[in-house]
């Protein structure tokens, strides 16, 4: 069956998903014994991990 229509919403159209992203990474960071302020975090959201994270 076809659907009748599809939704494409690009991050910040229909949703904003980056205060919830934000959030993950500060929880992750913290579980990983890290302190990372939020603010730090927002900024670098939809740069890509590698700007988050050091190898």
């Amino acid at each position: 069956m076809t659907p009748p229509a599809v939704i494409f919403d690009v991050d910040g159209t229909l949703v904003d998903t980056n205060y919830l992203h934000t959030l993950a990474w500060v929880r992750g960071f913290r579980d990983a014994g890290e302190t990372v302020s939020m603010s730090a975090i927002h900024r670098l959201i939809g740069m890509g991990s590698d700007q988050l994270v050091e190898e």
